[in-house]
């Protein structure tokens, strides 16, 4: 059996991957429920329960397995392994997993959607989402609003006079 020693203030390069990744995850846990705005400059994994307004532009947000988010959302990228019911503006890509549930629209350049996902709403591709505000007031989603009937198109010609 052989032994690994360390020197003093070295890090194994298998430890965590916060040796790797230097930013800041800030963590709302299962058994928290927070109702209001929430806005930061880190990135924020959602375990328990969010209802408001979230606005991470350059950050992401990833809500985990039991994770109950209603609210609007502008975030760089998103992860949905729990539950999500809002519309989300991503600069990014929005990843809703095989557990996943959004309903919603989506206004994002890049998407994944999991085999055994669930879905309801619109999706809108483009760049430059980020340029999107956030509403004020939650507007129905896409799915939900009726579509005005097109005008009857006429083939025949009106007869010259």
């Amino acid at each position: 059996m052989r032994l690994k020693f360390l020197k003093p203030n070295m890090k194994d390069k298998r430890d965590s991957q916060e040796s790797k990744d230097p930013e800041k995850i800030s963590r709302v846990g299962a058994s928290l429920s927070f109702n209001g705005e929430l806005n930061g400059q880190e990135d924020i994994v959602i375990e328990g329960q969010f209802q408001g307004k979230i606005d991470l532009k350059n950050h992401n947000l990833k809500v985990e397995q039991g994770g109950k988010v209603k609210a609007n959302i502008q975030v760089k990228n998103v992860t949905i392994i729990g539950e999500v019911d809002g519309n989300i503006y991503a600069s990014g890509k929005v990843f809703i997993s095989k557990e996943g549930q959004l309903r919603g629209d989506i206004f994002a350049p890049r998407i994944s959607i999991a085999d055994g996902a669930q879905f309801k709403g619109s999706v809108k591709m483009k760049e430059g989402v980020e340029k999107i505000p956030l509403p004020e007031e939650k507007p129905k989603p896409l799915y939900e609003q009726k579509e005005e009937p097109a005008e009857k198109l006429s083939t025949a010609e009106e007869p010259s006079k």
